[in-house]
């Protein structure tokens, strides 16, 4: 007797497509990361899910919020999201939804999509921004920054900029 199985091309794709089930789930996370000692970043999440296989990563369904520290302990930028998506084997957290960064002197950044590069120690998108500070709103499409949102630069920026002048 012979007997042999055979699964249709189109059952096959189906079964390969099912979403993968997380690993480990956690709910109301609070993660302290540290640099020689000291606190450099506070992860907090509602929910949090870790998958496996080949490319494993953390995925943030409801959304998440980062503070960084300078070594004297003072918060110095924060980023929130709606999602986020971080790569473990690049460090690499892309957030998506309602994205807002902020930086010790209260510059704010606003956009829907931004890519943080923990190895890097970089930040940036490739999607409309608007930058907030004091005295000015300024949007551009590109923008790219240090971790810590102090040092950036915006492409296609347009909007009003005060801009002081002194008397001799």
């Amino acid at each position: 007797m012979f007997f042999s199985c055979q699964t249709e091309s189109n059952e096959r794709q189906n079964f390969s497509n099912q979403p993968q089930e997380p690993l480990a789930s956690s709910t109301h996370v609070e993660w302290l990361y540290t640099k020689n000692g000291r606190a450099s970043f506070v992860l907090k999440s509602p929910l949090i899910d870790r998958y496996g296989g080949g490319e494993p990563y953390l995925e943030f369904p409801e959304g998440l919020e980062i503070n960084s520290f300078e070594i004297t302990g003072q918060k110095d930028a924060s980023l929130s999201a709606d999602y986020a998506i971080q790569n473990l084997s690049t460090s690499i957290i892309e957030a998506r939804g309602m994205v807002v960064l902020e930086n010790a002197e209260g510059e704010k950044l606003e956009t829907e999509y931004l890519i943080w590069d923990e190895k890097e120690e970089q930040i940036h998108t490739k999607e409309f921004v608007k930058i907030t500070k004091s005295n000015q709103v300024i949007m551009g499409e590109g923008f790219i920054s240090d971790i810590y949102f102090s040092k950036y630069s915006l492409k296609k920026s347009r909007g009003a900029i005060e801009v002081g002048l002194t008397k001799p």
